[in-house]
């Protein structure tokens, strides 16, 4: 599976996505948006929100931390991942 995370590097969000996805041992490619208003553009594009982070799972969008934090909690981001294997 590949995971996608949009961030930024001022935000606090961010890092404690960034935090949890490698307590969890999950391997994710960070695109940052900051100075990069074309990077940011397709963010918004594909997640149909403008705050970071933003985060997909293959194709899917997780949404924000909070999003991410959610399914943690109910073990669903387990269960994404046994989906792809």
């Amino acid at each position: 599976m590949k995971i996608i995370i949009y961030s930024s590097l001022l935000c606090p969000y961010c890092e404690a996505a960034k935090t949890l996805l490698k307590k969890l041992k999950l391997e994710y490619n960070e695109i940052l948006i900051d100075n990069n208003p074309e990077v940011k553009e397709q963010m918004i594009k594909l997640s149909k929100r403008q705050t970071v982070p933003q985060i997909f799972f293959d194709d899917r969008h997780i949404g924000g931390y909070d999003d991410l934090q959610k399914l943690n909690k109910n073990c669903d981001i387990q269960n994404l991942i046994n989906e792809k294997q």
